[in-house]
């Protein structure tokens, strides 16, 4: 239907506006997600394996130094740090998957498309929601950061122990 009065034309104006707006705000918000989670993914991934590395040249260097008992816990500790950080890397991709996703549905919704105070009110009550499952994410990153980093510096610090004690032999 064409506008026929002056009106009518500036109602249509600002429609067609509040839609634009919807649709960078859609935009925007898709490339932040993405962004965000590409770098936090490769940022943690450098600096897994570089930790996991430095500790196996550890041992490479300090093995005939160990004791069974010395290898065998230092095996245990990296052990379960590499479980609970690989553990906690699957739940949080299938978190953050299913964070996308939901978003992304949002988004994709004819309704918000086109009403920018639609998306604002449907992204700000899916964040409300997912705030809620956040807390409890937040304690097992917690937990999880303790056993993984907690595993691999005691488990370092046996092997950097015998190394030591294989230089001072």
């Amino acid at each position: 239907m064409q506008p026929t009065n002056l009106s009518e034309v500036v109602e249509l104006l600002a429609r067609q506006q509040r839609e634009k707006q919807a649709a960078e705000m859609a935009e925007a918000q898709n490339k932040l997600i993405t962004l965000s989670y590409d770098k936090a993914a490769a940022y943690t991934t450098v600096i897994v394996f570089g930790g996991y590395a430095g500790f196996f040249a550890i041992w490479q260097l300090s093995k005939e130094h160990l004791s069974k008992g010395q290898a065998l816990w230092a095996a245990l500790l990296v052990l379960l740090s590499l479980l609970a950080f690989v553990l906690f890397e699957v739940i949080k991709m299938i978190v953050v998957t299913r964070s996308i996703f939901k978003r992304a549905a949002v988004l994709r919704l004819p309704e918000v498309q086109g009403n920018p105070e639609r998306l604002l009110a449907e992204l700000n009550a899916l964040n409300d929601v997912q705030n809620v499952g956040l807390r409890a994410f937040m304690v097992f990153w917690v937990i999880t950061l303790i056993v993984a980093v907690g595993g691999a510096l005691i488990g370092a610090a046996i092997l950097g122990f015998a190394f030591i004690s294989g230089l001072a032999r």
